[in-house]
């Protein structure tokens, strides 16, 4: 009766560490979402020793509940060698720092070893992180939709949520495509298939008539991803899922367009009131601010408008090439694209920042441990249910980096490496373990036919 009943206490006690590292990684995931809800609530835009405080708490959490042995991969010796050329370059480049940026960039990094441990085959983990994660996205929904209501006549295009951000419904939608991911791992049936759908469609509506973009079709593009490489009776059921995310895009774009055309329309009247039209607004004529080792970049000699947001993206990724060759083995430091370029921004791409900022082993070695990990995985999509949602969830966090991507903001991007390099080295050791008793179990049949 003790033996029984001290396997009963263990059973509950494995159950208990796996629903909080279930908990502990949803609100990892969702902290862009969660601190808008913190300072929303708290009537302010924001506060940085709390938004890192956050941060380096849940990653310190995350790796204490998960920590273990492990043995070295080779992307384990690829990050390595990116921290390495990071430090490196920090050294080699003498320019004006953020102190702000730097720990951005160091929780970022740190959120490699924080899930290099994790582990997501247990039902209880993702069953917990599927509903918290479930819980905020609702939560996001109903104030994404109640801020787009109550400032339809307002000057943003996307809603404020809470006051603090109009970025707040791309941070929801991040954490419902890392849901999506979670719940469809463990597979996918009809009734599964139905409640999926159902519950994502309201969201997906909502976050859709936000303006939200890139985020759609990185969610959509992996979904098509997991259709092609999954067996054959899974593809109705990712098929559904698919379906219904695009109808709700499109139903989403119908309150947008009203409200674009509302937006233009009161333009239009204001600029007949007043009998002017605005001239529009270029870019100044300009110079960097650091020097580009003799390279002129062309947002330096070209005129741009300042309010066009695409018109400024696709200067500075002309400006990032222009770079590229003159990068170096260690790039010309953090930040110093910003400083560079005469546009003023990021290159908002986290592969070209890499090669330009840290150099090109910094950047290869970056690239070429992603490009590792999804290679090493591939073979165990169709066999483990934690492989499924790290090749998932890397293929979407690795796509996102293309638009949104910032080295000092890219947390989600390490930390699925991370997690994706640990599954790779529990599926390896399974199938060592079986092909050893395999190969046992024939030499002792054969001994016995012998025999």
């Amino acid at each position: 009766m003790d033996i029984l009943e001290m396997a009963v206490r263990a059973r509950r006690t494995v159950r208990n560490a796996n629903i909080l590292i279930g908990g502990a990684l949803a609100l990892f995931v969702s902290a862009n979402a969660v601190l808008v809800l913190i300072f929303g609530l708290a009537g302010v835009q924001g506060n940085p020793l709390v938004t890192g405080g956050y941060l380096a708490a849940s990653e310190l959490l995350l790796f204490c509940l998960t920590f273990r042995s492990v043995r070295l991969q080779a992307t384990d010796y690829l990050f390595g060698g990116f921290v390495l050329s990071i430090a490196l370059s920090f050294v080699l480049n003498v320019i004006t720092f953020d102190p702000k940026q730097i720990a951005l960039l160091a929780i970022a990094l740190g959120a490699y070893p924080a899930c290099r441990y994790l582990s997501f085959e247990n039902p209880g983990a993702r069953e917990t992180f599927a509903s918290i994660t479930g819980a905020i996205v609702a939560l996001g929904t109903v104030l994404a939709a109640y801020a787009m209501f109550t400032q339809w006549d307002g000057l943003y295009a996307r809603p404020v949520v809470l006051g603090v951000t109009d970025a707040a419904a791309h941070f929801f939608l991040m954490v419902c495509g890392l849901m999506i991911f979670a719940v469809t791992a463990s597979g996918l049936d009809r009734q599964k298939s139905l409640l999926l759908s159902a519950f994502i469609f309201l969201p997906a509506a909502v976050f859709s008539a936000s303006h939200v973009r890139a985020t759609f079709i990185a969610i959509t593009a992996t979904l098509i991803f997991a259709l092609i490489i999954s067996e054959s009776k899974q593809r109705r059921y990712f098929a559904v899922v698919i379906g219904t995310l695009l109808v709700a895009i499109v139903i989403g774009q119908v309150p947008a367009y009203f409200r674009d055309r509302a937006m233009v329309e009161r333009q239009t009247a204001r600029e007949k009131m007043t009998g002017e039209t605005p001239p529009p607004q270029e870019q100044p004529e300009a110079h960097p601010r650091m020097a580009s080792r003799g390279v002129l970049v062309p947002s330096c000699t070209t005129n741009v408008k300042i309010g066009d947001s695409i018109a400024k993206r696709k200067m500075a990724l002309q400006d990032a090439f222009k770079l590229l060759p003159a990068a170096g083995a260690f790039g010309f430091g953090f930040g110093a694209f910003d400083q560079i370029s005469c546009v003023s921004m990021e290159v908002h791409n986290s592969y070209l920042q890499a090669l330009i900022e840290f150099g090109w082993i910094g950047g290869l070695c970056f690239c070429a441990a992603i490009a590792i990990a999804l290679i090493g995985l591939w073979p165990f999509f169709r066999r483990s249910n934690e492989a499924r949602f790290a090749i998932c969830g890397l293929v979407y966090m690795a796509m996102l980096s293309v638009p949104h991507g910032i080295l000092g903001e890219d947390r989600m991007l390490f930390a699925i490496l991370g997690f994706a390099v640990g599954v790779h080295e529990r599926c390896t050791l399974k199938r060592q373990a079986l092909h050893s008793f395999d190969t046992a179990a024939s030499g002792d049949a054969a001994g016995s036919a012998l025999t």
